[in-house]
């Protein structure tokens, strides 16, 4: 099993883009009222008084992704799944990256993010990271982006909340994509085995 990496002390205090923050706050008894989203099925993980970093949108005005444990607990299984050559649907913080950076196995890991703000400002953070410059990240719509290039492993992450709207488009995503998956690869979305359990 592969573990994540505490990604806190690679991030300053405070980030902003056009349409995201990115800031460290101690998570209070206050907040755990309010957990939403697919983080509630750990919510018994996530620890009181901890320093998390929070990933925002400006616009929506809610948390797209944090580093607690629920994410690492959701994500745990690509990271452990990851081979090869990599395609990742989704930047975030870049948690589900840091830990695969000195992996021996892992040869070159690809990016698909939408917002290019949101680029400009983990991306620096990774490369400093990438001593082996393995990644590339790249401005595009996954629903759009088109390549012949061939991958071991493709993985979505593009959703902060899991709904029946984003089960049918992991499906379409998966679909999609299955062409530029290698022979024996591995390809999946997040929490997508939630679907299985409904």
């Amino acid at each position: 099993m592969r573990n994540f990496i505490d990604i806190n002390n690679l991030y300053p205090e405070y980030l902003e883009s056009d349409n995201y923050m990115i800031f460290k706050r101690i998570l209070l008894k206050e907040d755990m009222e309010f957990w939403e989203g697919v983080g509630k099925m750990h919510k018994d993980k996530v620890i009181v008084g901890k320093e998390y970093l929070f990933l925002c949108h400006k616009g929506l005005k809610k948390t797209m992704m944090s580093n607690h444990e629920s994410e690492t607990i959701t994500n745990q299984k690509f990271i452990d799944s990851a081979k090869g050559d990599v395609l990742i649907f989704g930047l975030g913080l870049g948690l589900i990256v840091f830990p695969l950076l000195k992996e021996i196995g892992i040869n070159r890991i690809t990016i698909v993010e939408l917002d290019k703000g949101l680029i400009d400002m983990v991306s620096p953070i990774i490369r400093f990271q990438d001593s082996s410059r393995i990644v590339k990240i790249i401005n595009g719509n996954c629903f759009s982006w088109e390549t012949q290039e061939k991958f071991d492993t493709i993985y979505f992450d593009i959703w902060e909340t899991i709904d029946e709207k984003a089960y049918m488009e992991m499906e379409i995503l998966e679909k999609r994509y299955q062409k530029n998956l290698n022979q024996g690869g591995w390809i999946d979305s997040w929490c997508s085995e939630l679907n299985k359990l409904n």
